[in-house]
């Protein structure tokens, strides 16, 4: 028979490199996301460095050009219509007097011509 210490010194060597190489593993993981994502921001970093360049390059190739427009001045004359010949009645006058004071003209004279009164005929 076989001695159980030996084989449990076999069973924790065999656990440990178990471990030992999911360790390593990870580790290598690790170390390739690392390395990917240093690579996706240096395309980032080239990307942005190149579209500077390319906007400096496009705003020193501008050249501005002064223009001086010469036309005629165009001039419209407009007429508005004036009604001179209009007349108003002195009701119409008194009509929009009392529309815009809102009180009921005073008659002319001063007096009022008293209502027929039906009992005294």
């Amino acid at each position: 028979m076989t001695n159980p210490w030996a084989l449990l010194a076999i069973v924790i060597a065999w656990g440990s490199s178990i471990a030992g190489a999911g360790w390593y593993g990870m580790g290598i993981g690790r170390d390739q996301e690392i390395a990917g994502q240093s690579k996706i921001k240096q395309a980032i970093e080239d990307t942005r460095e190149a579209a500077q360049q390319g906007a400096a390059y496009a705003i020193a190739a501008l050249k501005p050009v002064n223009t001086t427009i010469v036309q005629k001045v165009q001039r419209e004359i407009t007429q508005n219509t004036v009604y001179r010949d209009c007349r108003v009645p002195a009701d119409g006058v008194q009509l929009a007097n009392q529309a815009i004071t809102g009180r009921s003209p005073e008659p002319s004279g001063g007096v009022i011509v008293p209502s027929p009164d039906a009992s005294k005929r």
